[in-house]
């Protein structure tokens, strides 16, 4: 083989080499890299769900578009005191269960109870009660106890707004509503090209606690600058401009080289 076929041989598996990091970068889970919102600790009667997608001033270019955020997490608190004496023998938070066991106890009488602490981010004065029952241990042995309740079940509603204005100054009317969502998503499909919109989300639980409503977060519908938004609202997409544009450069100057070398 020549030198000449040699060089254009070793060129080719550059230029595929750099065709494949260029699509390993793109196919990186780059949004893995967001860090999450931190979770306040008091919230009242729960602190809002944590938004997901889309995130705040984002462009879109079609008229249907789906809204996800995080489930949020419901505590339980078990106490087990003995009946006789009332000494405390368990006192343990539980998140997302309905079911706890003790540890071995001896035989007598015991107390449990189970109480709702709320939605993640609750602050009750008193936690509600859920389940309280007397609980005979006759083994001599002793026994676990393992107790059971009915878990609180969690609902979301979302609303949409819609920027307008009106004689007193710009408003953001709510144009839908949609109550006790069992998922953590939802698309609507009545946007209109050129408005701009308005979205929250709030939990409610089957206790009839609502929890904080998650900050408006702006959408806009636009299909002339949804290709700007993308470009520069993602930081890995002019990188990787950058980085294409750097091989393609690259290229070209061993070219140039090679050619003004053979003349």
């Amino acid at each position: 083989m020549s030198d000449r076929n040699v060089i254009w041989v070793r060129d080719a598996l550059v230029i595929l080499f750099s065709c494949y990091v260029v699509f390993a970068v793109t196919m990186a889970p780059w949004s893995n890299l967001k860090m999450e919102e931190p979770l306040p600790d008091d919230c009242g009667n729960g602190c809002a769900p944590l938004v997901k997608f889309p995130e705040n001033n984002y462009y879109h270019y079609e008229n249907s578009l789906t809204f996800e955020w995080n489930p949020v997490s419901v505590g339980y608190r078990v106490v087990v005191t003995d009946d006789e004496t009332d000494e405390v023998l368990m006192d343990s938070n539980y998140t997302n269960v309905n079911t706890a066991t003790t540890s071995r106890l001896p035989t007598g009488t015991y107390l449990t109870r189970v109480y709702y602490t709320g939605i993640s981010g609750s602050n009750f004065d008193t936690f509600p009660i859920l389940k309280s029952e007397l609980v005979n241990v006759e083994k001599d042995s002793g026994e676990k106890l393992t107790i059971i309740w009915s878990a609180v079940t969690v609902y979301y509603n979302l609303e949409i707004r819609l920027h307008s204005e009106t004689e007193i100054g710009p408003e953001k009317v709510i144009i839908h509503e949609v109550d006790k969502l069992e998922e953590t998503s939802y698309t609507y499909s009545e946007f209109v090209n050129g408005k701009t919109y308005s979205w929250s989300v709030h939990a409610l639980d089957s206790r009839g606690y609502i929890s904080e409503s998650s900050p408006l977060r702006d959408v806009n519908i636009d299909t002339t600058k949804f290709l700007a938004f993308e470009l520069f609202n993602n930081w890995e997409v002019p990188f990787l401009l950058l980085g294409v544009m750097m091989v393609i450069a690259l290229q070209a100057g061993v070219f140039l080289a090679r050619e003004e070398k053979d003349d």
